[in-house]
């Protein structure tokens, strides 16, 4: 069974320019990674991409069809406000719809995960506001701590990866709270090795 991971992507306006350039960058490096990690290993993962900006929608669903979601990847464009909080949430449905806990070799039970790749700054119909940034927080408590009364099959870590001109405080919280990590964008080939880094270590266990 492949490891589920959403890529929660942030196409709002204020990531226009060098911003969304580094993010479509980060999609590809990560799906390169994923892609090469299967052709070596045979170990798939499922990948789905979820954009909030302009919309919050599911661009693609959790699959392996890696050519269609690198194409999908050069349809993003920014504009909009940052409707981060709805975007998580948008990111949990796909995974409670498609997702599972994947099992490595009988011992090592690897949860689907979301990566967040955003400049860290999320704005509601009154702009940043503390409310805005209050939602995100409490979003990333239901992917942890709360996931059983969500509905989800297990706590989801989200990994976060900064884009543009980060604020990264935000982002950094996000990831403690929900056993996730926080990367610059130059890092994200750490996130696609994951899969392969999990399964190699339980062998040696």
């Amino acid at each position: 069974m492949p490891l589920d991971t959403v890529l929660c992507v942030d196409t709002s306006g204020s990531m226009a320019g060098r911003g969304m350039r580094e993010l479509k960058e980060a999609c590809r490096t990560f799906v390169a990674g994923v892609r090469e990690t299967a052709r070596q290993t045979g170990l798939s993962e499922n990948v789905a991409i979820v954009e909030f900006g302009n919309q919050v929608r599911l661009v693609t669903p959790l699959s392996h069809d890696y050519g269609a979601i690198e194409q999908a990847v050069t349809t993003l464009a920014a504009g909009g406000r940052t409707p981060m909080k709805q975007g998580l949430l948008k990111a949990m449905g796909e995974i409670i719809e498609r997702g599972g806990v994947v099992t490595v070799r009988d011992t090592q039970r690897l949860a689907p995960r979301v990566i967040l790749m955003t400049d860290g700054v999320p704005t509601d119909e009154n702009g940043e506001t503390p409310e805005a940034r209050q939602a995100v927080l409490d979003q990333a408590v239901a992917l942890g701590a709360r996931w059983r009364e969500c509905g989800l099959p297990h706590s989801v870590p989200v990994a976060c990866v900064g884009c543009g001109d980060c604020e990264p405080e935000l982002l950094e919280t996000i990831a403690t709270n929900t056993n996730g990590m926080f990367v610059i964008v130059d890092d994200v080939t750490k996130l696609s090795t994951f899969f392969r880094r999990q399964v190699l270590l339980t062998r040696f266990e």
